[in-house]
């Protein structure tokens, strides 16, 4: 009886574990990151706070070898 209760509190102890693990993340929802082209530091995570617009700019920038940074700029 008391290996029962042992997996059945290691299994609740896990369950726990993951659902801790999980908390707190938003799902991400838009275009993968652009993994084919040299990113700088940093940038997958600026990634996801792009809007589409912004990530469709960023990949005709990164196209033309410049920096997702760059495609934020105003142009002129």
């Amino acid at each position: 009886m008391g290996a029962r209760r042992d997996i059945r509190l290691g299994l609740l102890g896990l369950a726990a574990l993951l659902l801790a693990a999980c908390g707190g993340q938003e799902e991400y929802i838009g275009a993968p990151v652009p993994w084919d082209y040299p990113l700088m530091p940093g940038d997958a995570s600026l990634w996801k706070t792009l809007s589409v617009e912004e990530q469709r700019r960023a990949l005709d920038f990164l196209a033309d070898g410049s920096t997702i940074r760059s495609s934020l700029g105003e142009d002129e």
